[in-house]
């Protein structure tokens, strides 16, 4: 019986090899870089691939960056970035933002995770996900619903906090978790 036992052994050790050549070798991650927008309100590291931009709004100035096209064409990866400086038009407190962009909304069929602490940069930020059901494409038809998963932070820095948003289609939404986490391991506010 111990014979038979050894061979089974020595059988699988042979073929466990052969197995692990048979899969699949995953794609390479894009390299990251650091992203500084031109109001240098922030700093942080992000796929070398994707491409930013800013823009100043009503609300001031908000860093926009774009990543890959979903499997469908319909939505674009992006990752956004918006400093709320107190006193300037829009404000409002960080709790009362908080709960706007999770509050449930049965118009997009939004829903929300329970916010969860971690540090970033030394500052204890708010961290959750939202969900909404959006209808895509925008711009041409025939369009349908998509669900569209939002990796939300939002960082106190004084008075002042940073809003930082990561948007991509549902089907998708893991592929870039690790990106976003990166950007809030390595996130630099500006000294605001």
């Amino acid at each position: 019986m111990p014979a038979r036992i050894s061979l089974l052994l020595a059988v699988l050790l042979c073929a466990a090899p052969a197995r692990a050549q048979e899969t699949e070798p995953e794609a390479p991650k894009a390299k990251s870089v650091t992203y500084t927008p031109p109001s240098r309100i922030f700093s942080c590291e992000l796929p070398s691939d994707w491409q930013g931009m800013e823009e100043e709004d009503a609300l001031g100035p908000v860093a926009r960056v774009i990543g890959p096209d979903d499997p469908s064409g319909n939505y674009r990866t992006g990752l956004t970035v918006r400093l709320f400086e107190h006193g300037q038009p829009g404000f409002v407190e960080v709790k009362k933002a908080v709960d706007l962009m999770r509050r449930s909304d049965k118009i997009v069929d939004r829903s929300a995770t329970p916010v969860q602490p971690m540090r970033v940069a030394g500052l204890l930020a708010r961290l959750f996900e939202v969900t909404e059901e959006w209808i895509l494409p925008l711009e041409r038809l025939p369009a349908t619903e998509e669900a569209i998963h939002s990796y939300i932070a939002v960082i106190p820095s004084g008075s002042d906090y940073y809003v930082l948003r990561l948007s991509s289609a549902r089907d998708v939404y893991m592929d870039f978790r690790e990106d976003f986490f990166r950007c809030l391991r390595t996130f630099r506010p500006s000294g605001h």
